[in-house]
């Protein structure tokens, strides 16, 4: 009895040594999938680039030397060993680059996440109190959703002033309404399932239902919609900082490097297509992320790849 007991030991062991973590599952889905196997490497590159800015910038980004200025990129036939040229001001595009890039990174997963907590809570909010409170907040959504954000930026821009701080809060509170609006049906659905009705029988309060019971089952919307409106909000940061409502100097982002060369545009090209290359790049790869993680979430989608077999 005995041997056989341990010869049954051993054949499970390993089933049991391979289960994981929900987090870890579908971490596994999204690099089995081939768009997550592109996104995940490219955000990586350029997230390490970002952080290594200091050490891989060859020139100090804010540096200015008019004897240099518009000076085409070193493979190009241009002087003093600038890899992507220089702006009008002589300034090293490749450096300012990457600089501009962690504070457009900064601005894309701050914000999304500014906004995604703050949709969660009011989409919560939403769909529990659906016949009081989840009307107003849905009607506020509606009109909201009426109102272009460039009008409303300009506005909220004349009052409170520019600067990348303040434009980052306006984005986040304003986003709230992509989350809302997406989980608020949700949340109506799984407040009457059997488990949210045990433990509000057993005396569980609201907040613990909504945030314990509630909250888990409508968090994969949320990380979807995370990760696609990162790369959506470094775009909006961009084209407010062509209207002068985004980082001030002496800061620089991808899209204020935009914003200083758009006129500039025939005397120094280098200047523009560049940071609009980079700023490609963050979008596509948050982009191709979020797709990963909606069809790592997706039970319809689990057919595509098995993780198991990778």
């Amino acid at each position: 009895m005995t041997t056989a007991t341990t010869e049954v030991s051993k054949h499970r062991a390993p089933r049991a040594a391979r289960s994981r973590s929900r987090a870890a599952e579908i971490a596994a889905r999204v690099w089995a999938d081939s768009t997550g196997r592109i996104a995940v490497p490219l955000l990586g590159v350029l997230v390490l680039v970002a952080v290594c800015a200091p050490l891989l910038a060859p020139f100090d980004p804010a540096q200015q030397n008019l004897q240099a200025a518009s000076q085409a990129p070193s493979w190009l036939g241009g002087q003093g060993g600038h890899l992507l040229g220089t702006d009008t001001l002589g300034r090293d595009v490749f450096s300012r680059i990457l600089f501009g890039l962690r504070l457009s990174m900064v601005v894309g997963v701050v914000t999304a996440t500014g906004a995604a907590l703050f949709g969660l809570v009011l989409g919560l909010l939403a769909g529990y109190f659906e016949n009081s409170l989840g009307i107003v907040l849905m009607r506020v959504a509606e009109i909201q959703f009426a109102v272009p954000f460039v009008a409303v930026g300009v506005a909220l821009a004349a009052v409170v002033g520019p600067g990348i701080v303040k434009l980052m809060i306006i984005l986040a509170v304003w986003g709230w309404v992509n989350y809302a609006r997406t989980i608020v049906n949700s949340v109506s659905q799984t407040k009457r399932l059997d488990f949210v009705t045990a433990a509000r029988t057993i005396g569980a309060r609201t907040p613990a239902i909504l945030f314990r019971h509630i909250a888990p089952s409508v968090l994969g919307p949320v990380v979807i919609l995370w990760s696609t409106s990162a790369g959506v909000l470094i775009l909006v940061e961009s084209a407010l900082s062509l209207l002068g409502l985004g980082v001030q100097p002496p800061g620089f982002s991808l899209g204020s490097m935009l914003a200083d060369s758009r006129t500039t545009l025939r005397l120094a090209w280098w200047a523009t297509v560049f940071p609009g290359v980079a700023i490609m790049l963050l979008v596509v790869a948050f982009n191709l992320l979020g797709d990963a993680v909606r069809d790592a979430l997706n039970p319809s989608a689990r057919g595509k790849a098995d993780p198991e077999l990778w």
